[in-house]
């Protein structure tokens, strides 16, 4: 092959492979609002109709839609006050007093949040059949991811997380209860 003729395929590559990304890209812009590209469910209730049929979801929207307005503020306060106590830990000079003042702001966020998180939590559940409710008990009930994610942070058996009892995850046997060498 001559130089030019590798460079054109080389150039149509190129070109080829960028605009497969800005088409991705547009697509994505174009169909925002699509369930699979934002947050479809508020955070602080959303797990109570996560596994209902998508038109109960549709009906209980406005719902959902109203108790994240409400509980936004106090959310976006929270994590400012984590914000800063992240800041505080690792400031030089280290100021514990602040950071105590700054633990006692994070701790009164967090129990506004949560305290109207359950109010909400007991307000969506009264909307709900009892098979309905049945169904978001079986959800906070299962163990490990909810998901379908592996995890998250590392907790799929990643680096930087170790499992219990070693490595692979399994424990080792119990040891022999000690004995009396006296005896």
């Amino acid at each position: 092959m001559t130089k030019n003729r590798i460079l054109l395929i080389g150039l149509l590559l190129s070109i080829s492979i960028n605009l497969f990304f800005v088409g991705g890209i547009a697509y994505r812009v174009a169909n925002f609002d699509d369930e699979r590209f934002g947050r479809p469910l508020p955070p602080n209730v959303g797990w109570v109709v996560r596994d209902l049929e998508e038109s109960r979801r549709s009906e209980l929207e406005p719902q959902l839609r109203e108790s994240f307005t409400e509980i936004f503020p106090i959310r976006r306060e929270m994590m400012t006050a984590q914000r800063q106590v992240n800041d505080l830990m690792s400031a030089q000079p280290f100021d514990a007093n602040a950071l105590n003042v700054a633990f006692a702001s994070l701790r009164e966020a967090n129990i506004r949040y949560q305290a109207l998180s359950h109010d909400q939590t007991s307000d969506i559940l009264g909307l709900l059949s009892e098979e309905e409710r049945q169904a978001a008990l079986e959800f906070v009930q299962r163990r490990g991811p909810r998901d379908g994610r592996d995890g998250f942070r590392g907790r799929d058996g990643g680096p930087g997380f170790r499992r219990p009892g070693g490595p692979d995850g399994q424990r080792s046997p119990p040891s022999p209860p000690p004995t009396d060498a006296n005896q």
